[in-house]
């Protein structure tokens, strides 16, 4: 496991959504995680990676009879169409693991560029619903970590920062930035993003919930 993800290796909960199959680092955090729920759709992609979920989660539709009928009582249906399967798992996770100081998000890319934009701007939302956990997204190419209040990441100096709000006017101050976010108001998606760190930590503040993204530094890429 890299440094990068060496935080979030044994998360308390990983939850599958029925994106690109994880693999590398992404992976093994799914091999180590305490407690794997995957999304309905993506109980294939977890037997192929040799790991039964300990609950699937979602509203049956992607999943055959057969299937649900092996799972038993670790299927949980949710019927109803007004949110993902991903936010039914996460909402799941809270409940049944209210514990869970971590929470990380695997296979949510990777086959549908218009879920993937919803996966990660459903972030801040879900996290905003966890009584005590960490929120992170990890993709094969990096990861995404959600903010409330204020927070403080290790980094190297030129490492790619971007800080996104996904509600408009989110007010952010940051140490650690080449571009400093001092009292920036985040009033268009664009407006945090492709920044780098000038410091060994970055230090963000923000009046509402934001996403930070950073990419799998390159001495770590294959």
């Amino acid at each position: 496991m890299t440094e990068f993800l060496a935080d979030i290796a044994d998360a308390d909960v990983a939850i599958l959504a029925n994106g690109a199959m994880p693999c590398g680092d992404a992976a093994e955090i799914l091999h180590r995680a305490h407690f794997l729920v995957a999304c309905d759709g993506a109980v294939e992609n977890a037997l192929s990676l040799g790991r039964m979920p300990d609950f699937v989660v979602g509203d049956g539709d992607s999943t055959s009879d057969s299937k649900r009928d092996a799972m038993g009582e670790r299927f949980v249906c949710v019927d109803e169409q007004e949110t993902n399967d991903l936010a039914k798992a996460f909402r799941f996770s809270c409940a049944r693991f209210p514990e869970a100081k971590t929470i990380v998000v695997l296979g949510a890319h990777g086959l549908r560029d218009d879920h993937f934009i919803g996966n990660v701007s459903l972030l801040p939302d879900l996290a905003e619903e966890s009584a005590s956990a960490s929120v992170s997204m990890v993709t094969e190419s990096g990861r995404f970590d959600v903010v409330l209040g204020r927070r403080t990441f290790r980094t190297h100096v030129g490492e790619p920062v971007s800080v996104f709000a996904f509600r408009a006017g989110v007010g952010v101050v940051s140490d650690g930035l080449v571009w400093p976010l001092e009292g920036v108001r985040l009033d268009a998606l664009w407006r945090g993003a492709l920044n780098r760190a000038d410091k060994e930590t970055v230090t963000l503040a923000a009046d509402g919930p934001i996403v930070v993204y950073r990419p799998v530094p390159a001495r770590n890429r294959s």
